[in-house]
């Protein structure tokens, strides 16, 4: 047999950091991909940026809503979809080539580090 796919849609609260460009969400809509949504520490490709993450307990609760139809004022409806008290927090990061003896995390890590620090020295 072939293999199969199994498509399951997963609702998550993310807030990026990094990005300096406001209208950056409008050009890449539909082009995000992650990998190891399930991890302690998955990865996000928004267009040609790369994210490193982490969850963490949210402040509060955030509520999700979906948008309805349009009524009488011209707003669209919402409506009630989920919640959580989780929101995976990702910084931009910048890939390199991994060295034969470190792991992939480690490479991720120190370029987010290097990243930072770079960010504060500026």
């Amino acid at each position: 047999m072939g293999d199969e796919w199994e498509e399951e849609e997963q609702l998550v609260v993310v807030e990026l950091s990094g990005i300096i460009n406001n209208d950056f969400l409008s050009k890449y809509q539909d082009t995000c991909k992650i990998l190891d949504i399930d991890s302690q520490k998955p990865l996000m490709q928004v267009g040609r940026y790369v994210f490193a993450g982490q969850y963490e307990d949210a402040l509060g609760t955030c509520v999700l809503f979906e948008e309805g139809q349009e009524n009488g004022d011209g707003n669209p409806e919402l409506k009630y979809k989920c919640h959580t008290v989780k929101k995976l927090m990702m910084q931009r990061t910048f890939l390199t080539e991994k060295k034969a003896s470190e792991t992939s995390s480690e490479s991720i890590d120190t370029e987010a580090k290097s990243q930072s620090n770079l960010e504060a020295s500026e």
